[in-house]
């Protein structure tokens, strides 16, 4: 089903477990609602989700899902709105805690973002995404090796991410190990990451992960 697959490959802070597989009497709806997202239409996305979150308004993870089309879409204040009503929902639900990470990190409040991901792995310690998160706000405090810790593990957990294995990437480069920045940035080429320009304009200073 293209829903369970979108799961494995939201944004970059979902994950999926048998408490966030969908009802039988939805799924088919939210699965075409994920090929749309898939697609990268996200306001058509938003508008189907907001239909369908009318009819199934205790559907965590369509919250979730609609926080991150808008996260995608840079509207923080409704992406933290879709994330705060998942948690309302089901306080369990980590994958909405990393999404609150992300808007809080795009405001600048780099210490409620890592609480947030901090909260999302006492739930599941296994959530990869969430410490790929944490990589990248230990960068901005200039806590380099501390970004290496957290990208490592989150590469150990998952090595089919191409967003995780280039922010291990990236952590390598500001820790001076271009051998194993360069490997891993094969590495997510390989696996598909869609920004590789990017990634080489970090690598040459063009660019930069700091504030």
């Amino acid at each position: 089903m293209r829903l369970l697959a979108l799961l494995s490959m939201l944004l970059m802070f979902i994950g999926c477990d048998n408490s966030i597989i969908p009802n039988p009497d939805n799924a088919e709806r939210l699965d075409l609602i994920a090929a749309i997202y898939e697609k990268g239409d996200m306001d058509r996305a938003v508008i189907e989700l907001e239909s369908y979150l009318k009819t199934y308004p205790n559907d965590s993870l369509a919250w979730v899902i609609l926080g991150n089309a808008h996260s995608t879409k840079e509207r923080v204040d409704e992406a933290q709105l879709a994330y705060e009503t998942a948690l309302k929902i089901n306080p369990q639900q980590f994958q909405a805690l990393t999404g609150l990470g992300i808007i809080h990190r795009m405001r600048g409040d780099y210490d409620a973002a890592m609480k947030a991901y901090e909260q999302a792995l006492e739930i599941d310690g296994t959530y990869a995404q969430a410490y790929s998160s944490m990589t990248t706000i230990a960068l901005k405090r200039l806590e380099d090796a501390k970004a290496l810790e957290y990208a490592l593990k989150g590469y150990n957990l998952d090595k089919t991410d191409p967003i995780i294995a280039a922010n291990l990437a990236v952590a390598y480069h500001y820790n001076n190990d271009i051998e194993n920045r360069d490997k891993f940035a094969q590495i997510a080429e390989q696996l598909g990451y869609a920004n590789m320009e990017k990634l080489q304009q970090i690598f040459s200073g063009e660019m930069t992960v700091r504030d």
